[in-house]
């Protein structure tokens, strides 16, 4: 039997969502943010290792719903499946 583990991520591109607090150096002017009014765009990224090797990196585009989970499965899951022999998953 085989153990695999997955995992999907997702990275903002103009930083993190919900940031309210930061750090500044009170003896210099408190620095300039802007705000994510039209939208930074994001990435995510899917990934999954066993014991037996690690898939590749799965890139994204938009969210992730059923039937495109199921494609990420599909073409990045199973070719790694049959390439290692494991048939009990």
């Amino acid at each position: 039997m085989a153990i695999l583990f997955s995992d999907e991520r997702k990275w903002n591109l103009d930083g993190p969502d919900g940031n309210i607090k930061y750090w500044h150096d009170l003896r210099k002017q408190p620095g300039s943010f802007f705000s994510r009014q039209n939208g930074g765009g994001s990435v995510m990224v899917w990934a999954a290792s066993s014991f037996n090797g690690q898939v590749g990196l799965a890139f994204f585009d938009g969210r992730q719903n059923s039937p495109k989970y199921i494609e990420t499965l599909e073409n990045h899951l199973m070719p790694f499946a049959e390439n290692i022999g494991e048939r009990n998953w």
